[in-house]
């Protein structure tokens, strides 16, 4: 996978981080920089942690002789439907919560939307098990992606961006898509060629 498609991939995956992030900058009043650390950090390790795990699960389906054979189909499912709820989650209302300020780092709101962040890095690692990529390399990018643009968003966030989090999560999900679709049209590309 080239180095672009990479990078897009990274940022597609990253959006929804980004999203969380800059909500969550816009309750945080204090000690900006030490929690937009925190919440960066860990976003950006369940990110490359969560393609890896992925991987390995598609990886084992992907010896099987008939999955082998539709495999960038099932890519491209993964990453459309990712892609497609990124969207749709976009346009659903958001819960209005007010959140008070103390001024701690708060690691298990952190960690639970890290966790949840990251789900779909889970369904892309696994549709990545079936194309010929180096998964450290995606993971990596993955994980440092999501924690440049997690810091970025806490900062937004805080000096009130708070509406710019929906429009990445939907440029996100058409990157998602738009990778899906490559991966098929390669796919095609190089069958038409008689190169497989």
């Amino acid at each position: 996978m080239p180095f672009l498609q990479i990078f897009l991939l990274s940022i597609g995956v990253a959006a929804d981080a980004f999203a969380c992030s800059v909500v969550r900058g816009t309750a945080i009043r204090v000690n900006l920089f030490k929690r937009a650390l925190v919440l960066a950090g860990i976003f950006g390790v369940f990110q490359a942690a969560m393609p890896l795990i992925g991987w390995v699960i598609g990886r084992f389906f992907a010896g099987i002789t008939f999955i082998a054979e539709i495999d960038h189909w099932i890519a491209f499912a993964l990453l459309g439907v990712v892609g497609a709820k990124m969207i749709w989650d976009a346009f659903q209302p958001e819960d209005d919560e007010t959140i008070v300020d103390d001024g701690r780092v708060q690691f298990r709101p952190a960690i639970i939307l890290g966790l949840a962040t990251s789900i779909d890095a889970l369904a892309v690692g696994m549709g990545l098990a079936f194309v010929e990529v180096s998964i450290l390399k995606v993971a990596l990018s993955m994980g440092l992606i999501t924690f440049a643009l997690s810091l970025v968003g806490a900062w937004i966030g805080h000096h009130g961006g708070g509406k710019f989090g929906k429009w990445a999560t939907i440029l996100g999900g058409i990157i998602l898509i738009g990778i899906g679709a490559n991966i098929v049209y390669e796919h095609l590309s190089a069958l038409s060629s008689g190169s497989f």
